[in-house]
């Protein structure tokens, strides 16, 4: 059976870099495909060359991305995905954005194996994250030095990317001594557009409920296997086991984050969030906050930043640590948007927004 084909728009953009991306967005009518269309539309570098849906086809973009950014407005009507295997084929477009569900992307290029010759993909889905077929894990604060000029990254999972970015000092200075324990809310955006009952409204408004708590959401195997590279150069014995309990709660988008985990030396509050504040000291889009400040998913709101608090407490024998971020964003497509810009060779923070709506 062949895959399913999606649909695509061609687009006239503009740019003001001297050196242009020519970008196909897959999936563009999914949350995180809007999202990055949005975002992609306020770049100097980067032309949105064309818009896909799975399913809208022969019906005007317009229609669903209009509201999104009067920019989109022009948009023409969306066609078969063999018309982008042709552009890319032809040289018109040299990027491609998969903001897809998992498998569909690899599905798409069994059936159009000309999408290999992209000069750049980003695959927002799980399906390359373990670097398979040559994909490097974009995770920027963490992997940077793989990353820039990569023709293929894998975006990290919106509750892998807060997980990670709260463990981080603490698995680079081999400062983890066992089983780490990870908490979440999450909006409910992060389920994906599709209908679905769990996620409809009447479902989800006034209550909050867990889901695949324990070693089953695969964002467990994927933090496991960043914090283990992290931490293996200089602790090659260190390997992570995790147990998260993910929650969905009443918000449209949005994490909140806590981990904790024993140290391998006792550590006070104030040298903890000093050890925090070093690490993320140069990188745009990590806050450590000050001492009883704790994150907020309104302060990250649109904005492709997250934010950490961290402490200590068992008399500085075990490590908390809470972080925020917006999941369409951090965790989907502004970090997209991050990975682009080092793989072409711009400032890391071009076109992507430091501070949320407070919304």
């Amino acid at each position: 059976m062949s895959a399913p084909t999606a649909a695509i728009a061609p687009v006239i953009g503009s740019a003001t870099a001297p050196q242009t991306a020519r970008v196909a967005v897959l999936g563009a009518r999914g949350y995180t495909g809007q999202e990055f269309v949005r975002l992609a539309l306020s770049h100097p570098g980067l032309q949105v060359a064309a818009v896909s849906s799975r399913d809208e086809e022969s019906v005007p973009a317009s229609a669903w991305l209009a509201g999104l950014d009067p920019r989109a407005a022009p948009l023409p009507e969306t066609r078969p995905s063999s018309v982008v295997a042709s552009a890319i084929e032809a040289g018109t477009i040299d990027t491609v954005v998969a903001c897809l569900p998992h498998g569909a992307w690899r599905a798409l290029q069994l059936e159009f194996p000309v999408f290999a010759r992209a000069a750049r993909v980003v695959d927002l889905s799980s399906d390359h994250r373990a670097g398979q077929e040559g994909y490097r894990y974009g995770l920027p604060e963490a992997f940077r030095a793989t990353l820039a000029g990569a023709p293929r990254i894998a975006n990290p999972g919106c509750y892998a990317t807060a997980a990670i970015l709260a463990l981080l000092p603490a698995a680079r200075s081999g400062g983890l001594a066992g089983p780490i324990v990870l908490s979440a809310l999450s909006g409910v955006s992060g389920a994906g557009r599709g209908a679905a009952l769990r996620t409809s409204f009447v479902e989800v408004d006034g209550g909050a409920s867990f889901y695949r708590v324990g070693t089953e959401h695969p964002h467990v195997a994927e933090v496991e296997a960043a914090l283990a590279r992290l931490g293996g150069v200089e602790h090659p014995a260190f390997r992570p086991h995790i147990a998260f309990a993910p929650q969905l709660a009443p918000m449209a988008r949005g994490i909140l984050m806590v981990a904790s985990a024993p140290l391998t030396r006792r550590l006070d509050p104030e040298a903890a969030r000093a050890a925090w504040e070093t690490c993320y000291q140069n990188e745009p889009f990590v806050r450590v906050l000050p001492a009883t400040e704790w994150p907020h998913t309104r302060a990250v709101h649109g904005s492709n930043r997250c934010d950490l608090a961290v402490t200590t407490v068992h008399d500085g024998a075990t490590l908390m640590v809470t972080a925020a971020l917006d999941n369409l964003v951090k965790g989907a497509a502004g970090q997209a948007v991050q990975n682009l810009n080092l793989q072409l060779g711009w400032p890391e923070d071009t076109g992507l927004p430091r501070h949320g709506s407070g919304t």
